[in-house]
C-alpha cells in the first residue's frame, strides 16, 4: 500500500466514532437539578470529539494518538459497567468494542505509516 493512500477502514472508523461520540447525550438525566449544565458540558466534550475525529479522518497523527488515548479510557470505563443502567451499559459496551478494534487497527504498520507520512507531508508543506 502506498504510504499516502488512505487506509481501508479510515472513513468507517471515523463514522463509528462519530456515532459513539453522540451517545453521550443519551445519558443526561433530565430529572436532576443541573441537567442543563450537564447537557452543555457534554455538548462541549462531544464537539471537541468531533473536532478530533475530523482531523483523524484527515490523517493527522496527533488525532490518531488522541483516539488511541480515548480508546484506553473507553476500556477503563468498563469498570463501572455493572453499576450503571441499561443505556449507559450500551454506551460503555459499544465504545469498548470500538476501542479494542481501534487499539489494534491504529497500531497496524500500514495504518501508522499513513498517519506518519501525512505528518511528514504537513511538515514539508509548512517549510
Amino acid at each position: 500500500m502506498s504510504v499516502l493512500k488512505r487506509p481501508k477502514g479510515l472513513t468507517e472508523t471515523a463514522i463509528l466514532m462519530s456515532l459513539t461520540n453522540a451517545l453521550g447525550w443519551l445519558i443526561v438525566d433530565w430529572s436532576k437539578p443541573h441537567a442543563r449544565a450537564t447537557f452543555a458540558l457534554f455538548t462541549v466534550f462531544i464537539l471537541v470529539g468531533y473536532f478530533v475525529i475530523w482531523f483523524y479522518w484527515q490523517g493527522h497523527n496527533w488525532a490518531r494518538i488522541l483516539v488511541l488515548l480515548t480508546s484506553l479510557l473507553c476500556i477503563y470505563n468498563l469498570r463501572s459497567f455493572s453499576r450503571v443502567g441499561t443505556i449507559e451499559r450500551v454506551m460503555i459496551g459499544t465504545e469498548a468494542v470500538v476501542a479494542v478494534f481501534l487499539l489494534f487497527w491504529l497500531n497496524n504498520q500500514s495504518v501508522k505509516s499513513f498517519f506518519h507520512a501525512r505528518q511528514e507531508t504537513n511538515k514539508s508543506v509548512k517549510s
